[in-house]
């Protein structure tokens, strides 16, 4: 069966050829396969060299993403562009066992979606430090416990899956963060996912992308899940950087502006403040894959958003005080015009202000 091998890349220049060519390598003379290359517009231009191999080889395909980034909706656009009955994902760095790719295709002989599992009987995790390996089955025994998935690694990024179960499901997908694997596998909800056990490798160039907000987002990812989509990671994000700007706005009064402006004015500035604050947070953090990065951009979506949170203020009073006149105590009242001015934000600031049109440099 023809397969599609999905590699999403940023900042993998000095990989993608390489691997290209170990591909061709373990497919050996068959043809029926192709790869798709989906990179983030990265600043190395990983999709310039990809589209240089594609010119000379047919079977190489890259698509440049200009108005997003973001590594599970890259692995989605990927597997959409697929053209295979079967789609293998993995990292073009080398970490995920290549000569294990036949085998993990052939494993969807029997199920929708196969899994190349660290922690299976022949796998392993290579190099990795105590305190990741520590880190990584945490993480794993939390979603197999929270989400109650069958799976010995439901966190790996190498994993295969049919193409008519991917396109049965993907309507309901909502790509976040770096584990989109669980989220299929909430989706299919397999008795038991198929499995392939593999060592996984240290990289052999570019550096890695694990960091603290990674570990942040695997929880929020979890949450989400976990409420079938009540909760909102980007809105618990966008909560977060609320509470946040409380605190900037109460620093900056009473640590900055009150030594050197009137309480009046000191009050402005630090509202100021706190606004600009929840704008740079906001962009950098819970619209990270729509972030504004060019300075026109950066202007217009920091107008957009003050002038989105002032009226979502006058909200919150004029609703808080209406409350309070019919007869509601003043906590409750508060809480509620708090939590209806915060939804007005988060929805306008979504659909206007980080529209996902900003194109990313």
């Amino acid at each position: 069966m023809y397969a599609s091998i999905i590699l999403p890349t940023y900042n993998e220049r000095e990989n993608v050829g390489q691997m290209v060519e170990a591909l061709r390598r373990v497919f050996g003379d068959r043809q029926d396969w192709e790869v798709v290359i989906v990179d983030d517009d990265s600043p190395d231009r990983t999709w310039e060299h990809a589209q240089e191999l594609g010119a000379t080889d047919p079977r190489v395909r890259c698509y440049r993403r200009l108005d997003r980034r973001g590594l599970s909706s890259a692995i989605v656009d990927g597997m959409s562009l697929g053209v295979g009955e079967r789609l293998l994902v993995m990292d073009a760095d080398f970490q995920h066992d290549i000569e294990r790719v036949p085998a993990l295709l052939a494993a969807l002989d029997a199920a929708d979606i196969a899994v190349g599992s660290r922690y299976r009987e022949g796998g392993g995790v290579g190099e990795w430090s105590a305190a990741r390996i520590a880190m990584s089955k945490l993480a794993t025994y939390a979603s197999r416990l929270v989400l109650r998935l069958r799976s010995s690694d439901p966190m790996s990024g190498f994993f295969a899956v049919r193409r008519e179960a991917f396109l049965r499901v993907a309507p309901g997908l909502n790509p976040r963060g770096y584990k989109i694997l669980m989220e299929l596998l909430v989706l299919f909800r397999p008795q038991q996912a198929a499995e392939v056990s593999y060592v996984f490798a240290p990289r052999r160039a570019g550096t890695s992308k694990l960091s603290g907000g990674v570990i942040i987002d695997f929880g929020l990812s979890l949450a989400e899940l976990a409420t079938r989509n009540i909760l909102s990671a980007r809105f618990i994000k966008y909560a977060l950087v609320g509470i946040s700007g409380v605190v900037v706005q109460y620093a900056s009064m009473f640590l900055l502006w009150s030594h050197f402006l009137t309480p009046e004015r000191a009050t402005l500035a630090a509202i100021g403040t706190a606004a600009l604050s929840n704008y740079l947070a906001n962009n950098s953090w819970t619209f990270s894959e729509r972030r504004h990065t060019r300075l026109r951009d950066l202007l217009k979506g920091l107008f957009t958003f003050l002038v989105i949170s002032g009226c979502g203020a006058f909200i919150n009073q004029s609703i808080t005080w209406y409350l309070v006149h019919l007869g509601l105590l003043l906590p409750l009242a508060m809480a509620i015009g708090i939590v209806l001015s915060s939804l007005w934000n988060y929805f306008l600031n979504l659909d206007l202000t980080w529209s996902g049109h900003a194109r990313p440099e």
